[in-house]
């Protein structure tokens, strides 16, 4: 679940960016791309935070960009 969140994270990152930079940073779109992003942020805190209540550590991640596709290690 949580590399399915940072994916997702990435991916709309991405889309938000390239739309800031056609559109201009205060675009609906691209404020929508934000508000959708920091929704994820949040499940994703939220995730890690019950992680460490039960003492499971979170496992470290790297990802790599190819073709406006993010892949998890």
């Amino acid at each position: 679940m949580r590399d399915v969140l940072l994916e997702k994270i990435e991916l709309l990152r991405q889309r938000m960016v390239n739309m800031g930079l056609e559109f201009g940073l205060d675009h609906p779109e691209v404020l929508e791309y934000s508000i959708q992003i920091d929704q994820l942020h949040n499940e994703l805190n939220q995730i890690d935070h019950n992680l460490s209540k039960v003492g499971t550590s979170k496992k470290p991640y790297r990802f790599y960009l190819l073709e406006n596709k993010a892949f998890f290690a």
